[in-house]
């Protein structure tokens, strides 16, 4: 189901409230998995499994993301991260809960899920879902660290995420941009690898 305009606060911090804490994956996984012709997508391209590697596994940690009242919100957050299908999907799930410090004891702030695939134009797909927006699929560029992946907001501008990984950790960031190209930070989190 795709987000509908009409749901989005046009106010730039409600914008980045709305549709901030990304990257939660995995509620439709089976559906794509199975899709007729999924391994012929994308041509030469490497499939997901193996380009975003780096990922797969369990992590944990804590951030911040700006919240309804714009202000900075803690939180503690704990994603899972699986090749599938034979590298053709990646499942990526999160959760957060705040404050920062409460682990899965704090409330739910973050409920989230997504599949990343190839496309049948040969590139990188996020196919992202939360619980406050549906879900949606989104152009995503993987980097030689990482990736990244925005959300189009028509005339209110896009949201930009960025992740970096290394063998231990993943930390990612997301902003806001206007329509004059201003952006403004609106997340951060840092994860530390738990477990493969």
């Amino acid at each position: 189901m795709p987000i509908q305009q009409t749901s989005i606060s046009h106010h730039p911090t409600r914008v980045l409230t709305q549709l901030a804490v990304p990257l939660a994956i995995a509620l439709v996984a089976a559906t794509g998995a199975t899709a007729p012709g999924l391994a012929q997508e994308g041509g030469d391209r490497a499939r997901p499994g193996e380009v975003l590697a780096a990922m797969v596994g369990t992590w944990q940690g804590s951030g911040w993301s700006m919240n309804r009242t714009q202000e900075r919100e803690t939180f503690d957050v704990f994603e899972r991260v699986e090749s599938v299908a034979g590298g053709h999907l990646v499942m990526i799930r999160g959760r957060g809960y705040a404050p920062a410090g409460t682990g899965e004891d704090g409330r739910l702030v973050h409920d989230a899920g997504g599949i990343v695939r190839l496309t049948e134009a040969g590139g990188y797909e996020m196919f992202a879902a939360t619980a406050m927006n549906g879900a949606d699929g989104f152009a995503m560029e993987v980097t030689g660290t990482g990736y990244t992946w925005e959300i189009p907001l028509g005339p209110h501008g896009r949201i930009v995420y960025e992740a970096v990984f290394t063998a231990d950790s993943w930390t990612e960031t997301g902003q806001y941009c206007d329509p004059a190209g201003q952006c403004y930070p609106t997340l951060s989190m840092t994860l530390t690898r738990v477990a493969d």
